[in-house]
């Protein structure tokens, strides 16, 4: 499985636990309809369980960076693409920041509404310029 597919099944399982209430193994029930392979499995869980553990950090650049926007008046796709990825931004450096936003904008296309990727690209294109200032405040 790709990371591109890999990716896309992060966002499920984090799109299951923020609008309905999952757990992690629950969300991962419902978005994933057939078996992983290791590798993947283990990206998947590892950016859910990243994001989660930092989802308060993220939130607060969503919220710095979504102008008038808040992340809890987000729509939950919206929400979910972004924390993917600025936890990718901020945590994962064997992945380039243009391959986190641009995967980021492919997403919003498919589960967004029309404004979406639009939206997704403007804030993070604004994160990534600014992610050398904002990168000691996030710890490890």
């Amino acid at each position: 499985m790709s990371r591109k597919l890999a990716r896309e099944l992060s966002f499920k399982i984090l799109f299951a636990i923020d609008a309905g209430g999952n757990t992690v193994e629950e969300a991962f029930k419902i978005a994933v309809d057939k078996p992983l392979n290791e590798d993947a499995k283990v990206f998947v869980l590892n950016e859910v369980n990243g994001v989660l553990e930092r989802k308060e950090q993220i939130d607060d650049i969503i919220d710095d960076y979504s102008i008038d926007w808040r992340v809890e008046r987000l729509n939950v796709s919206d929400r979910n693409i972004l924390r993917i990825a600025i936890y990718e931004m901020f945590f994962c450096d064997d992945i380039p920041l243009s391959v986190s936003i641009n995967e980021a904008v492919e997403i919003a296309k498919k589960y967004g509404d029309a404004k979406s990727p639009q939206f997704v690209n403007g804030v993070l294109g604004a994160v990534a310029r600014d992610i050398e200032r904002l990168r000691p405040n996030f710890s490890v």
